[in-house]
């Protein structure tokens, strides 16, 4: 455990977003976990994500999200909402205390509504390939007749 922290790199300044998307369109396996002041565990998600330059596409078990730069869409997956908005920085974007390690995974921690988030991006790909702009817009017409949309836009 001791090697492991020592070995690890923290980069001042730097959030986790910058980390990522700092060399073009990237790929992402992602793990986030919440604790919550009494030490216990209140959230676990695992996922993909996609980015580049202001836009992302977040994939996890119970919730997508897409984001243009300028509309977010976010859809929960297990009440069939999608709600759309004006685009907001998610907090695990402004994660600090970046820290890489040796195999190049890279871990970041965030406090929102009195949790507190651990982000372990466990496969980090640069692509050379650029995404076109509507791989990170909901396609609403896609989505089945079940799912209520609110619009805040």
């Amino acid at each position: 455990m001791v090697l492991a922290v020592a070995a690890s790199a923290q980069q001042d300044g730097v959030t986790l977003w910058s980390e990522i998307s700092s060399e073009g369109p990237v790929s992402a396996k992602f793990t986030l976990k919440g604790m919550d002041a009494q030490g216990r565990q209140v959230v676990s998600e695992s996922g993909n994500a996609w980015m580049q330059g202001d836009s992302y596409k977040i994939e996890s078990e119970s919730t997508d999200i897409w984001c243009d730069g300028a509309s977010m869409w976010v859809l929960s997956k297990d009440i069939d909402e999608l709600v759309i908005s004006g685009n907001e920085t998610l907090p695990f974007m402004k994660a600090a205390n970046v820290r890489k390690d040796q195999q190049g995974n890279i871990t970041a921690t965030y406090t929102a509504d009195d949790i507190k988030f651990q982000v372990y991006i466990t496969s980090l790909k640069h692509l050379d390939k650029k995404f076109a702009a509507s791989y990170f817009k909901c396609n609403e017409d896609a989505l089945g007749d079940d799912v209520i949309v609110t619009d805040l836009r």
